[in-house]
């Protein structure tokens, strides 16, 4: 009985302790239709398309963990913010004017990119701002 309790006391603190996945559709979703609707190019659309989670995700990496520097940035800036992500799940328009204020602030950061210093400007030269279609930083 004892070891049953503390696998629970364990597993409870693992669980409250966890950093919160934001790896959900209604965020790419948002991303989707404010940088990549039906007026955005082409080119940059079927990239985003192609890349999904990975314009804020690594390919084949632990997508809770690791993320590219555009997801690492939205996560700290929806943390900060202390964005309610479970509610937003729930009902994305009643917190899509909130969420696009975060993309909107998060577009001016640096990026990591010495030619395109922040992810606005990755994405205005139609590249994902977190680096290729797998996620990985520009080569």
């Amino acid at each position: 009985m004892k070891k049953v309790l503390l696998g629970l006391a364990v597993a409870g603190f693992a669980i409250t302790s966890a950093s919160p996945a934001f790896a959900i559709k209604q965020l790419s979703d948002r991303f989707v239709a404010i940088y990549a609707g039906e007026k955005a190019d082409e080119g940059f659309v079927a990239l985003v398309k192609e890349a999904k989670c990975n314009v804020c995700h690594v390919n084949k990496e632990n997508k809770k963990k690791v993320r590219n520097p555009y997801g690492a940035a939205l996560h700290e800036a929806l943390e900060k913010d202390e964005f309610p992500v479970a509610d937003f799940k729930k009902d994305p328009e009643q917190f899509a004017e909130r969420l696009d204020a975060i993309f909107k602030k998060l577009a001016d950061e640096k990026s990591g990119d010495e030619k395109h210093e922040t992810f606005a400007k990755r994405i205005e030269a139609k590249l994902l701002p977190g680096g290729n279609v797998e996620g990985k930083k520009d080569e």
